[in-house]
């Protein structure tokens, strides 16, 4: 194994280790009530803090990283969510509890820039196609998502204490491996030298460049709604297959959600061995999504939900990437990346935070309906980005600023050919109309 793949190996492991931690928790709820002397409050809090403190820690993040260097950040990052978790599994009353799920969400919510850093670095250094490499970072991440319940239920026997500690030294471990994975700061900064070969001839080649964090907050949008719709379905798909379900629910319900996660996974690794407009992508992924939704709303029984739920994870895993591989080629966020993707972050996690409360108000209010509503709201996304189509710099590579750097990654070019890549680059974005 070369150097480039064993760097990509152990920054998906990170990834996986991440996303991982997100969910290892939920199967021990009904411990932190005998632990902890945890009651519903002490248990919702136990999530949202977690949740809020990953969220606004990460354009602490982004700063962070454009001020130092992107794998010591993510290496102080993943030791500060270590720390957080050994003290959730040491912890024997809920203010420690809760104190460590807040440690451990500032360190995962840190580390998500430096991640995506990293992941860019590593596109310039080693020549890799920023598609494929963003199919295999989602891939990394759907895995982390199985993954955590999966080793919660096999190690129940471990305890959480056990489990706990056990995961603290790994992510310690990982910590470590990101830095010896993500290349240091002189490499990531040569790109910029394309920009001043570029720039006379950035007026030929469309409108003016829009501020980088218009980009973010825009592609953040895009990524707050997918969450919004999917974290909305968390609670709400489980209630709707119990009252559908003919055999077990417990069964229904897994079965369900293992195979639109398997489904997630899968379509995110194969698109990602094909480079398609992000225009297209969005709007795939949107028009995916709206038809899974509606289709949902027609039988509770757990095959027609599963076959919907399964078409509504590939819109899912479509816009999954189409948010990440844009906030990725923004070149116009060359000099802020780390701020770049710590705002899309922050934005995007705000979805995880309001969607349960959606799908639950919306099943209550409306009983099956709630689907046909979240299809309608996909449908109107779509509709206002096929308006907002018209214009040129509707998505990242649809300006000048953007073609080189995006046209450069996705062809995996290294940064010493990028000075003369930069006009052909930028030919062949306009000519690739995203």
């Amino acid at each position: 194994m070369g150097p480039g793949r064993r760097r990509i190996a152990l920054l998906l492991a990170a990834v996986i280790s991440v996303n991982a931690s997100y969910t290892v928790m939920i199967p021990f709820v009904p411990d932190l009530e005998h632990r902890v002397g945890a009651g519903p409050v002490v248990v919702a809090l136990t999530f949202a803090l977690f949740a809020g403190a990953k969220a606004l820690a990460q354009p602490v993040g982004g700063w962070w990283v454009d001020r130092w260097r992107a794998d010591r950040v993510a290496m102080l990052s993943m030791l500060t969510a270590a720390v957080g978790i050994a003290l959730t599994a040491v912890a024997r009353d809920s203010v420690t509890l809760l104190a460590a799920r807040v440690c451990w969400g500032i360190g995962e919510g840190l580390v998500s820039p430096a991640l995506y850093a990293g992941m860019t670095a590593l596109c310039r250094r080693h020549g890799i196609p920023t598609s494929r490499m963003m199919g295999n970072f989602g891939s990394a991440a759907v895995a982390g998502f199985l993954l955590g319940p999966l080793i919660a239920g096999v190690a129940v026997p471990v305890g959480l204490t056990g489990l706990f500690l056990a995961g603290a030294v790994i992510t310690a471990a990982t910590a470590v491996g990101l830095l010896l994975a993500i290349p240091g700061q002189e490499p990531a900064q040569a790109p910029e030298e394309p920009d001043a070969a570029a720039a006379p001839h950035a007026p030929a080649a469309g409108p003016a460049p829009v501020r980088w964090w218009v980009w973010a907050l825009l592609l953040g949008g895009l990524d707050m709604f997918t969450f919004l719709v999917y974290s909305a379905l968390e609670p709400l798909l489980p209630v709707y297959l119990s009252a559908g379900a003919h055999t077990s629910a417990r069964t229904a319900i897994s079965a369900v959600f293992v195979a639109g996660l398997a489904v997630s996974g899968l379509t995110m690794w194969l698109l990602g061995r094909y480079t398609l407009p992000l225009r297209t992508l969005a709007a795939t992924g949107l028009g995916l999504t709206a038809v899974g939704l509606c289709a949902m709303a027609a039988s509770a029984h757990f095959v027609a939900v599963g076959g919907s739920f399964m078409v509504y994870m590939f819109g899912y895993a479509t816009l999954f990437l189409t948010a990440r591989r844009g906030i990725v080629e923004l070149k116009a966020a060359t000099a802020h990346d780390g701020k770049a993707f710590g705002l899309f972050g922050l934005v995007s996690d705000i979805g995880n935070v309001l969607g349960p409360v959606l799908g639950v108000a919306l099943y209550a209010a409306t009983d099956r309906l709630a689907f046909l509503v979240l299809g309608g709201l996909s449908g109107l996304v779509l509709l206002a980005i096929a308006v907002a189509g018209r214009s040129r710099a509707t998505l990242p590579g649809g300006t000048a600023p953007t073609g080189p750097g995006g046209a450069a990654l996705e062809a995996g070019a290294v940064h010493e050919a990028g000075r003369e890549a930069a006009v052909p680059a930028a030919a062949a974005v306009e000519a690739d109309s995203r």
